[in-house]
């Protein structure tokens, strides 16, 4: 009798797993019925929302982080936007364990193969820890000879430095964040980094204001006070992901690390290594970028404007990185229940989502561009620059949808390396030469620089899209 009992337990166990697990796929991916685009639009909006919103949340922090060190002058505004692309190029390593995870559990899910799912969460878990602590190691042994090839003033060169080094000790918490997150993306999950978000944009913006301004019981750290409230938020973002995870019912138990396997640290490294190398090509290339805009008649007032510019006009691409995200986990989840036709209908109706939000905001950019830049900084000169930097590449809004949500989708598949070439030849082998020309040999200076940057958006968007729609991805082997 109790050995029938076990089995009956075995049974319903069992049958609440698949139920969970059927649970974790999008209404569409759920029957084998014709989808119409209205069911296609309705997962997609459903799922791109709260990732929409996630992202919002980090360009607002990012938004009131450079406003508040703003106040601090050029120099602090330039250290930060310098700093910032330090910590870019660590991140870009950690997408190797993020893209690689986030598209092996979305093809699992799909497949309903969750052993496999959670092997890829566990390996995920200490791949990112290891590669975490070689990156901070080795950054700060490269920091002081790095930015001082950048062509800096000494005292902005000085200032990033301070920064830099502060914020380096969040980078192991990042990566492991990083991948605790990208197992909720590859679930379809994009309400529980909502939230998260939430918390942790509340305590950075609560530090950041009072580090930096001595409000309260805080010291007045000034640029100090802004990179140790980055730090003690991305500790607490990978504390909170941790806990949320771990009261997942499909996969909290998996919640921890493991010994690693080769087998399985090649199979995420062979998805993730060529999305991180496009990051690092972008992030290379943007520093190559600033070098040039360093050498411009604006110099450090440019240097300034760029992190202003971004930071305003990620509020358009954030969205579009938000729907990136839901196309990876709609087309990986289609592709692991071997419904390719399910999954280029996913992209295309995410990518056209974008585009609509993506252009209006490219208009509400350029007909507020000045207001924009004056949120962040009085000074006159950055105020133009940054203004001008908003007006052109408000134009290449729509083509910068295309490029996001489309790369997403292919990182979905597990296709990596074709959004990687893409990235190399728009960025390295146009935007550079391009930006060069125009600023700096033929005398246009950062308004030249801008419209490079623009105009090599538009070709990344247009390549993305055709080699996309050849439907090579679909063949794709994770």
């Amino acid at each position: 009798m109790p050995e029938a009992q076990d089995k009956q337990q075995s049974v319903n166990n069992d049958a609440q797993e698949s139920a969970a697990a059927q649970a974790l796929l999008p209404p569409a991916l759920r029957t084998q019925e014709e989808v119409s685009w209205q069911a296609i639009a309705r997962d997609v909006w459903n799922i791109s929302i709260p990732a929409v919103t996630t992202n919002l949340l980090q360009t607002t922090n990012a938004f009131l982080d450079r406003m508040f060190v703003g106040r601090l002058g050029r120099d602090a505004l330039a250290a930060v936007g310098m700093a910032g692309q330090g910590m870019f190029l660590l991140m870009a390593i950690s997408f190797i364990v993020g893209t690689g995870a986030t598209a092996l559990v979305a093809r699992f899910v799909g497949a309903q193969a969750l052993d496999d799912a959670r092997k890829t969460l566990r390996q995920s878990l200490t791949l990112s820890a290891m590669m975490g602590v070689v990156c901070v190691a080795v950054a700060y042994l490269l920091a002081k000879p790095a930015f001082g090839l950048m062509g800096m003033e000494p005292s902005a060169e000085r200032a990033t430095l301070t920064f830099f080094n502060i914020a380096l000790w969040g980078i192991v918490p990042l990566f492991v964040g990083q991948a605790l997150g990208a197992v909720f993306r590859g679930m379809g999950d994009m309400r529980t980094p909502l939230k998260v978000m939430v918390v942790v944009n509340v305590v950075h913006i609560v530090l950041d204001f009072g580090l930096i301004f001595g409000v309260g019981p805080f010291p007045r750290l000034g640029l100090v006070g802004a990179a140790t409230a980055l730090t003690i938020s991305q500790w607490f973002g990978m504390v909170m992901f941790w806990i949320a995870l771990r009261r997942h019912p499909v996969m909290g138990q998996a919640v921890q690390f493991q010994r690693m396997e080769m087998a399985w640290a090649q199979r995420i490294v062979n998805i993730g290594a060529p999305a991180s190398l496009q990051a690092l090509l972008r992030i290379t290339s943007m520093l190559g970028y600033t070098r040039i805009l360093t050498a411009t008649r604006e110099g450090t007032a440019a240097i300034a404007a760029l992190p202003i510019g971004m930071t305003a006009e990620s509020i358009a691409f954030m969205p579009g990185l938000g729907y990136s995200m839901a196309a990876t986990a709609l087309v990986g989840q289609s592709l692991g229940a071997k419904r390719p036709d399910v999954a280029s209908r996913y992209a295309w109706m995410a990518t056209a989502q974008a585009c609509v939000i993506m252009t209006v905001m490219g208009i509400v950019f350029y007909v507020f561009a000045y207001p924009f830049a004056h949120w962040f900084t009085r000074d006159p000169l950055v105020v133009k620059v940054a203004a001008d930097y908003l007006r052109i590449n408000a134009y290449s809004e729509p083509f910068l949808a295309l490029a996001m949500v489309l790369s997403g989708a292919f990182q979905g598949a597990g296709d990596t390396r074709t959004p990687t070439w893409i990235t190399f030849v728009s960025m390295w082998l146009f935007r550079l030469p391009l930006a060069y020309l125009l600023a700096l040999h033929l005398g246009y200076q950062t308004l030249g620089a801008w419209w490079a940057m623009a105009a090599s958006v538009v070709v990344s968007g247009l390549l993305t899209a055709i080699l996309f729609q050849r439907g090579g991805w679909k063949k794709v082997k994770v």
